[in-house]
This record gives C-alpha cells, sequence and structure tokens, in this order.
C-alpha cells in the first residue's frame, strides 16, 4: 500500500513539475493572451556559398590511405570563384593541403578580369586569363579522398583566344598524362568570350593516389568569324574551377551556415523574440509574432566559429561581433523597424558586415623560405550595436590570423575584417609577423582607414628589410567594383 502511494505522490510531482514549465515563457514573449501572427522574412542580398561536403554515404572503394572509421561526405573537393583576385580556392575539403596552378613550365598566372560567369548559388565576379599559355597545370592534393567523381569549369576567349583544348590527367605527379578529352571545341566562336561549360566523369579513373594533376593545353579549334588564333598572346578565361567526390568531413567545410534573429518590442521591453536557425535552400524563415512595433536584427553566418552576442540581448545591450582568427567568415545582416498587425511577408536585403583585406606580395624571389604568416590586429576589436551608439566596448579578442601556404605561388594574403554597419571611417592596424624554418624573419606594421564593405589592398615586397612606408602602397576599393589608390 505504501509503494503504491509512493507511485501516486511521484506522478503527481511529475505532473505538476510538467505543467509548470509548459506554462514558462518561450523567446521572451510573455504569457498574456496576446494577438499573435505569421510572418514571413524573405532574405536576398547575401552570398550563399557552396556547401563544400553534402552528406553521403562511404564508398567502398579507395583512394589513398584512409580511417574507416572517419565520417565521409560528398560534394566539393575545391572551387574557384577567383572572384578575390587570387589564386586560393574558395573551398578545399581539408586546409592543410595546398593546391597550385600554373603554366608555361611553372609561371603563376595573376591575371584577373571581370566575368559573367555564374555558378550555382556563387555570383559571376571575376576569372583568371592566361596570356600565350601552351600548358595549363593544376594541382590538387587528394589524401584522405575516398573517390573523385567528377571535374568541370567554364572557359571563355576573345577573338584570337583559342577556341579548342586538349586535357589530360596525371596520378603519378607528372611521369605519365593519360587523355581525358582530346577534342574539346567550343560552342559559340563568334562572340568573344562566351561562355563555354565543361564537365567530365572521373569515376573510371583507378586513382589510389595523393595528387590529381590536370593538364590543359590550347588549341586554334574552329574559328568562326573569329580572328587568327595568336598562340603567343591569345587570352584563355577560365571560371568556376572545380572537383567534386567524397572525402573526410574536416576543417575544410564550413561548419556553421545559420541565420540568426532579434526582434525587440519597442513598447515592452520584456518582449524580446530571439533566435536562431539553419540556413535552407529557400532562405525563408517564419515566425510566430504578437501585434506590436519592432527594432529588428537579422545576421548570417556562413564560417567555421560562432559569433559573439550578449548572453540575455535587451535593446540596449544587445551587439554583435566576430572573432579575428575566423577570418573567411562571410557575415551579412540588416537591422530597422517592423510593425506587425496581421498574417504578412516581409523581404528583407542583407548587406556585409565586413570589409575585405588583402596584403599583397610584389617579391621576385625568396618567398619559398616562408613558411608560416601570422596577423594581429592591434586596433580594437570591432562590435555592432546597431541600437546603442554609446554601448562600451564589450569584446576581448586576442586570437589570429595563422597562414600556413605556399606563398611563391599564392603571393597574397586575404581575410575579411568584421565591422557591422559603419558608414564612417575608421581606423585599423595589424601586425603581420613573417616565418621561417628557424623563426621570425620579418615583422611588419600595416595601418589605414576603412569602412564597411570595401576592399583594402596592402601591396608590397613581404622581405624587405625597409621602412613599411616605403615598402607598401595601399589600394582602396569602396564599392567592390572601383578603386582608389593612395600612396604613401
Amino acid at each position: 500500500m505504501n509503494s503504491l502511494q509512493n507511485i501516486f505522490s511521484r506522478l503527481l510531482i511529475f505532473i505538476i513539475v510538467f505543467l509548470s514549465i509548459s506554462c514558462k515563457k518561450v523567446d521572451g514573449i510573455n504569457d498574456q493572451n496576446e494577438e499573435v501572427h505569421a510572418v514571413s522574412f524573405k532574405f536576398s542580398g547575401f552570398t550563399n556559398q557552396i556547401s563544400p561536403l553534402l552528406g553521403a554515404s562511404k564508398n567502398n572503394t579507395k583512394l589513398a590511405t584512409t580511417d574507416n572509421n572517419q565520417n565521409y561526405s560528398e560534394g566539393y573537393l575545391y572551387y574557384w570563384s577567383f572572384n578575390n583576385d587570387n589564386l586560393l580556392p574558395d573551398i578545399k575539403f581539408n586546409n592543410q593541403l595546398i593546391p597550385s596552378i600554373s603554366y608555361n613550365n611553372g609561371e603563376i598566372p595573376n591575371t584577373f578580369v571581370n566575368s559573367t560567369y555564374s555558378f550555382e548559388n556563387f555570383a559571376a565576379g571575376r576569372a583568371l586569363t592566361f596570356a600565350g599559355a601552351k600548358e595549363i597545370i593544376i594541382k590538387m592534393p587528394i589524401k584522405d579522398v575516398l573517390e573523385v567523381t567528377s571535374l568541370g569549369f567554364d572557359l571563355g576567349s576573345p577573338g584570337t583566344g583559342p577556341k579548342d583544348f586538349e586535357l589530360y590527367y596525371s596520378i603519378d605527379n607528372g611521369l605519365s598524362y593519360p587523355t581525358l578529352a582530346f577534342n574539346n571545341q567550343f560552342g559559340n566562336t563568334n562572340t568573344a568570350n562566351q561562355k563555354n561549360t565543361y564537365s567530365y566523369d572521373l569515376r573510371d579513373i583507378d586513382f589510389g593516389t595523393e595528387e590529381f594533376w590536370v593538364k590543359l593545353i590550347p588549341k586554334a579549334g574552329d574559328r568562326g568569324n573569329s580572328s587568327t588564333f595568336n598562340e603567343n598572346s591569345g587570352v584563355l578565361r577560365m571560371d568556376n574551377f572545380h572537383l567534386t567526390g567524397i572525402a573526410p568531413v574536416s576543417q575544410g567545410s564550413n561548419a556553421i551556415d545559420k541565420i540568426y534573429y532579434f526582434l525587440f518590442n519597442m513598447d515592452k521591453a520584456d518582449v524580446v523574440i530571439s533566435g536562431v536557425s539553419e540556413m535552407n535552400g529557400d532562405d525563408v524563415l517564419d515566425l510566430a509574432i504578437p501585434v506590436g512595433a519592432y527594432q529588428v536584427c537579422f545576421i548570417t553566418n556562413t564560417s567555421n566559429t560562432e559569433l559573439l552576442f550578449p548572453a540575455n540581448p535587451t535593446l540596449a545591450s544587445f551587439y554583435v561581433s566576430n572573432l579575428f582568427s575566423n577570418s573567411k567568415a562571410d557575415i551579412f545582416g540588416y537591422t530597422g523597424e517592423l510593425v506587425v498587425a496581421a498574417v504578412q511577408s516581409e523581404n528583407i536585403e542583407l548587406t556585409r558586415f565586413f570589409s575585405q583585406v588583402k596584403i599583397e606580395f610584389t617579391d621576385v624571389r625568396g618567398l619559398d623560405q616562408v613558411t608560416k604568416i601570422v596577423i594581429d590586429q592591434q586596433h580594437d576589436p570591432f562590435f555592432y550595436a546597431p541600437f546603442n551608439n554609446e554601448l562600451a566596448n564589450p569584446i576581448l579578442d586576442q586570437s589570429s590570423i595563422e597562414s600556413i601556404a605556399d606563398f611563391s605561388a599564392n603571393k597574397q594574403l586575404v581575410f575579411n575584417q568584421f565591422l557591422g554597419i559603419k558608414n564612417d571611417i575608421v581606423p585599423l592596424s595589424y601586425v603581420v609577423q613573417v616565418y621561417n624554418k628557424d623563426g621570425i624573419l620579418r615583422t611588419i606594421n600595416l595601418s589605414s582607414t576603412l569602412k564597411n564593405n570595401m576592399q583594402l589592398v596592402f601591396r608590397g615586397n613581404l622581405l624587405d628589410g625597409v621602412d613599411y612606408n616605403n615598402s607598401f602602397s595601399i589600394f582602396k576599393n569602396e564599392v567592390w567594383d572601383g578603386e582608389q589608390t593612395t600612396d604613401f
């Protein structure tokens, strides 16, 4: 009997606890009987990055030495958009691997032009060009890749450029080059720089190697109405170069692809609707919101690190920031007012919350001895508090950007500097430490001014022992498609 009473007592306690939890406020919405409406937000204006690895089951055929206990996904092993005017891939499945692009026995291409060649979720921007290329070689490490499935890219050329090419591959570091496709005639030869898209199935190739090389040999091809082919100066334009396959899920992929939302009721301070949602293909967010007027902030984050927010945000205490080390983060956002009075749909145009900083090296020789570059910010960490201009800086960030790469092949560093929406120019400064295998080679101080949604370029010799002001120039692009130059 006592046992039965104990069971009944425990059951009663459980019911009371359950009911008390069920009556708690959710997302800061009070428990009064308020009229609530469905509001659908449709987002635009931002770049939704291609997912490097899309999720797939393991394949039974291995390429190289792999760990059977690893999680594998299928998607882009490498992808180059060239939109940042460099040879760094937008996507690589493992950040520690260093691919390369060269032509004519080791020359490094460094010319980029405007491009209309869009690809999936990547907007058209820039393309890589080769003048007088006899052969182009792209080397891609594929260590630990389980399977390589396809190769693709877009090509175009002006009147005197090539209209055809031969395509070969190597799985023995260039000792031999079996043919992948001998004839690849352009489809439209009458329009200069017309986009020609190529894709090749690689699943029948028995790799069993740690590197995959691709060799492209331009040819005159059928010319149509185009000019005579000039093999010494004819230009070939390349864009959207990509390799797909199945590989371990690693630090090369973006672990975070989220949208954060904050809605602060302007009349009721206790009504705060906040949360986070995974980005989806429709870029739509549906929320149930009580009637009222709100200050709102939406932020998207595509990166490997969470953003910084206050634990319990209010209108006065709200801010957002990003760690300096999370230097590849694509962060877009919107702030404004919203009035909810009925079921409604809102179009939200997001804008960049960051600017791009590029350090270009003009050294003719010596970069092969550089093993590592570390960048530290000397200015106060940036944060964005859209609803309180007087908020004291809440950010303590002592993180650094560390880059290990083939600097003789990719003669630059590119990172995103988080700012929020700052229409006023702000000062910034960095300390750059250059290492070789024995230690620090040189320390460089860089400084300039910047506002949001700009491109800033520091250009000079990395290894010169002269003062910064005599070795680096500064280039500012305020609208991402123009350039303002300031020389020291």
